[in-house]
């Protein structure tokens, strides 16, 4: 499969050939349709906090993206080939394919083209941290 790497700290971006994901029992091989270029991807390529987010190079970057399931492993249950979904994964989304765990996607909305689904998770991760975790809001809290 081709994929978009980053081979050295602070170097130029790569599309070259690498393995296929091989999935395990537990886990959903995603064929990607879209990805986001997200802050994150770019301050962990360029190496400039590598000693609080290391990455493991040649690393392929992208965190948020949406596909179609491609293959399923045998122990999952909650989808099949085919479905559309969206999410969020530690790296890998620059490739045409990525292994994840059926914890960090869901199903895509039909609304929602995949370029539009590909850009939500991370910013609604963001926007659920500030209001819960930071704003501690809680039920039924009006201010």
């Amino acid at each position: 499969m081709k994929a978009v790497r980053v081979l050295n700290y602070g170097g130029e971006l790569v599309f070259n050939d690498v393995p296929t994901p091989t999935i395990a029992r537990d886990e959903i091989l995603v064929k990607i349709k879209s990805t986001a270029v997200n802050h994150l991807d770019l301050v962990k390529a360029s190496g400039t906090v590598r000693q609080i987010l290391p990455i493991d190079l040649p690393w392929i970057p992208g965190h948020e993206f949406s596909g179609v399931v491609e293959q399923i492993g045998s122990d999952v249950t909650a989808y099949v080939p085919g479905d559309a979904v969206f999410g969020t994964s530690g790296m890998g989304a620059y490739a045409e394919y990525l292994d994840v765990s059926p914890a960090v996607i869901a199903r895509k909305p039909s609304n929602l083209s995949f370029e539009e689904a590909a850009s939500v998770p991370v910013a609604s991760q963001t926007a659920w941290q500030g209001i819960f975790t930071h704003g501690h809001l809680k039920k039924d809290k009006r201010s």
